[in-house]
C-alpha cells in the first residue's frame, strides 16, 4: 500500500472515530460495577430493616404459639417484604429473584 493510501486510511479511521464517538462520554462505554456492598453502604436505613425483619421472622419461626392464628400469615408477609426490600436495594444489579434471595 502506498504512503498516500496508508495516510488517507489513517484519516479517515480517526474521522471515523471521532464523529462516531462524539457526543459520548469515556465513562459511557467504561461504566464501573456496582456491587452489594456498595449498594448496603448507600442505603443503611434498608438494610437494618432486613436485618430487623430477619430477627422477627426467626422469632415468629420459633414462637411456641401461633399468635392468635396470624403467624403462618405473618411469615409469608415477612418473607415477601424482605424480598421487596432487597429487590429495591439491588435494582441497578439487575439480580433475578433467586440471587436476590441469596444476597447477605
Amino acid at each position: 500500500m502506498s504512503l498516500s493510501k496508508r495516510i488517507l486510511s489513517a484519516g479517515a479511521l480517526s474521522a471515523f472515530l471521532t464523529l462516531g464517538l462524539a457526543g459520548h462520554s469515556i465513562s459511557a462505554f467504561a461504566e464501573p460495577q456496582l456491587t452489594i456492598k456498595q449498594e448496603d453502604a448507600a442505603h443503611p436505613r434498608i438494610v437494618r430493616a432486613i436485618h430487623e425483619m430477619r430477627e422477627a421472622l426467626k422469632e415468629l419461626r420459633e414462637a411456641p404459639h401461633d399468635f392468635g392464628g396470624n403467624k403462618a400469615a405473618a411469615i409469608h408477609d415477612t418473607e415477601l417484604a424482605i424480598h421487596s426490600l432487597k429487590k429495591a436495594l439491588y435494582y441497578r444489579l439487575k439480580m433475578d429473584d433467586a440471587a436476590i434471595d441469596r444476597a447477605q
